[in-house]
């Protein structure tokens, strides 16, 4: 019963409530709710199970946020998508699915030339189009198929003034000791 915002297609609004909304939708779909479903589909086949994950007051799990996770989970989390969702010898997701939501499919408000797929912010890092799973506090996973990598950051998901210079710092490091000496290797060796 929310009002719109604007009309669909017009313009991206990230909302954590679409996500978690899309989890209710799952839960009555399959007949299952989403953590089980996610530990039957997705964390099993990666090798892990999953942990705490909130509720709301209807028992409905958070499809947007606080789902812990180590940094080892978020690196088996983004090695899938690395490995067009494979693990293991196993399609986890379909290729297509993977391929698709890590495309632009909306120009991101937080920047010029970022963009969003289905759950992926897609950020230009050293003249490459990283797709990045950006949770609450700093925890990221980032995808660099060109360079066949994976990294993931944590960080204290408490609030703070210096949140935003710690998003731009995290962004920083990667981009400038990881990504651009990786790709400058990559380019001198071919």
């Amino acid at each position: 019963n929310q009002p719109l915002v604007a009309q669909p297609g017009e313009a991206m609004l990230y909302s954590t409530g679409s996500s978690h909304l899309l989890s209710a939708i799952l839960t009555k779909a399959t007949g299952i709710d989403s953590k089980s479903f996610a530990q039957q589909y997705l964390t099993s086949p990666l090798g892990f199970s999953m942990s705490y994950w909130s509720q709301d007051p209807q028992g409905i799990y958070f499809g947007g946020n606080n789902l812990e996770m180590t940094a080892r989970q978020m690196l088996a989390f983004g090695e899938l998508y690395l490995n067009n969702g494979q693990a293991a010898g196993n399609q986890i997701i379909p290729r297509q699915w993977i391929e698709s939501s890590l495309q632009p499919h909306a120009e991101s408000p937080r920047g010029q030339g970022r963009y969003y797929g289905y759950g992926w912010w897609l950020r230009g890092l050293a003249g490459l189009q990283v797709p990045v799973a950006w949770g609450y506090g700093g925890q990221l996973i980032f995808v660099i198929k060109e360079l066949d990598l994976v990294v993931v950051a944590t960080s204290d998901s408490r609030p703070s003034a210096g949140r935003r210079d710690h998003l731009r710092q995290l962004y920083n490091l990667v981009e400038q000791l990881i990504v651009e000496s990786l790709e400058s290797a990559r380019i001198a060796s071919n």
